[in-house]
């Protein structure tokens, strides 16, 4: 379990927005921050869900231009019990970017930006295991389990010169819709569009 220092006493430090999500990715991949006020346990919201629901197909919502047209996001993933995911470009998952690449399960961190406003609003962050070179592009992976009716999920991910830190970073960077950021992917469950 992951524990990190409450967020309403980082955001009473009056440190840019940034610099709080920082410090709050980082108190959450080390279990600690330094500061002294109580702990408090971050979970996944799904940590009743079998495999965290992260077992099945997701596809790209297609309802969403932002999401859909993003070309960081992969058109399908495939996971298999939250320990193996496949990427693919198209939505029907016929062109692979990568396949049957191992992850292990690192924990869930707060949403820098949204929580705990949202206290929902939690990725889980899995790390890639194999050593498959088409895998090695989604070393990192962070994802807002599936959630909601109709079930859908967020996923961000990073290469080798990644970290969750950055991933988590996302949810604090300056709009701009030229770069289509902050990054919010949308997947839905395969079969099922305008999830959102």
């Amino acid at each position: 379990m992951i524990i990190v220092r409450k967020w309403v006493f980082m955001r009473s430090l009056n440190l840019p927005k940034l610099s709080v999500a920082i410090l709050t990715a980082l108190a959450c991949l080390s279990g600690h921050s330094g500061l002294a006020n109580e702990p408090v346990a971050v979970v996944s919201p799904n940590s009743s869900v079998p495999f965290l629901g992260v077992n099945g197909v997701f596809t790209l919502d297609t309802s969403v231009p932002s999401s859909l047209n993003d070309p960081r996001n992969p058109g399908r993933i495939v996971f298999n019990q939250m320990e193996q995911f496949s990427f693919y470009r198209d939505l029907a998952g016929e062109n692979a970017i990568a396949e049957n690449c191992q992850y292990a399960y690192r924990g869930a961190a707060p949403d820098p930006f949204y929580y705990p406003r949202f206290q929902s609003s939690i990725w889980d962050l899995f790390e890639l295991v194999s050593d498959d070179a088409a895998c090695s592009g989604f070393k990192y992976v962070a994802l807002r389990a599936p959630h909601g009716e109709p079930i859908h999920m967020h996923m961000r991910y990073g290469g080798p010169n990644s970290s969750f830190e950055e991933l988590l970073g996302h949810s604090t960077g300056e709009a701009d819709t030229n770069q289509l950021d902050p990054w919010w992917s949308l997947y839905c469950a395969e079969g099922v569009t305008a999830c959102d």
